[in-house]
């Protein structure tokens, strides 16, 4: 059986791109020297997370870090047309890594963490940290999902600050909902839309009634209890296959 090609994708924030050269960072450098043994000459792709993406060689290599030497700018791709961004709450344990990456790969323009009655909470303190290895986790899936924009992800803001947004279409995934068909749904052709999904204990009463007051559509996303990455993976097939580029 043959193995599939090593990925040969790296990021570089847009600062580190300078006359037609990139250097990467310690982390980036270590995969491409360390894990995927590429040398000089050797031919890579990078991306600067705000939609650029370049075809490049390795220029030079110190053990702090590698330059690259770009060739030609590569199109933009990978990008879905509709403006996706979700809500979730905050969850114990590696929960949220992997609603991030699952996120990631699915086309979300923005990941909104937040706290509300059942979920976790998190520190002033700790919450930068959290951030950043969010963020990381992002980097790192849109290097193997070949996408072309790094999601946005915020620091962990409460369940009133999440509801607010510009979106044409908002939606509160919501287990005791009950008789609100989807199908409804597919008539709409919005261009952006807010999803919210709770936590691991759900969404209470209260905090439903409050979405609703806010122009929330509330669903349900079926008849059994999800964990916290299984109901973003389903709500967010669901949206991307209603109006995104999810066939």
């Amino acid at each position: 059986m043959n193995r599939p090609e090593p990925q040969r994708r790296f990021y570089a924030p847009p600062g580190a791109f300078s006359q037609g050269l990139v250097r990467l960072g310690p982390e980036e450098t270590h995969h491409l020297t360390r894990v995927l043994r590429l040398g000089m000459g050797d031919r890579v792709e990078v991306f600067d997370g705000q939609g650029r993406n370049f075809a490049g060689e390795v220029a030079g290599l110190t053990p702090q870090a590698a330059v690259l030497r770009l060739l030609v700018e590569l199109p933009c791709r990978g990008e879905s047309p509709l403006d996706l961004t979700l809500g979730i709450g905050l969850a114990k344990g590696e929960a949220l890594d992997q609603v991030v990456r699952v996120a990631t790969e699915m086309g979300v323009k923005a990941i909104l963490p937040f706290e509300s009655e059942r979920s976790e909470q998190v520190s002033p303190e700790r919450a930068p940290r959290r951030q950043g290895r969010w963020q990381r986790l992002a980097r790192e899936s849109l290097k193997s999902c070949r996408r072309s924009l790094l999601p946005r992800i915020e620091l962990p803001q409460d369940f009133a600050a999440v509801l607010e947004g510009p979106e044409d279409l908002k939606i509160f995934f919501w287990e005791e909902e009950e008789g609100r068909p989807r199908e409804s749904l597919a008539q709409l052709r919005p261009g952006s839309v807010r999803a919210l999904i709770g936590p691991e204990g759900g969404f209470s009463g209260r905090e439903a009634a409050l979405a609703r007051d806010a122009g929330y559509r509330v669903l349900s996303l079926g008849p059994r209890l999800l964990k916290v990455p299984t109901a973003a993976v389903a709500a967010l097939t669901l949206i991307q296959g209603l109006w995104g580029d999810l066939a």
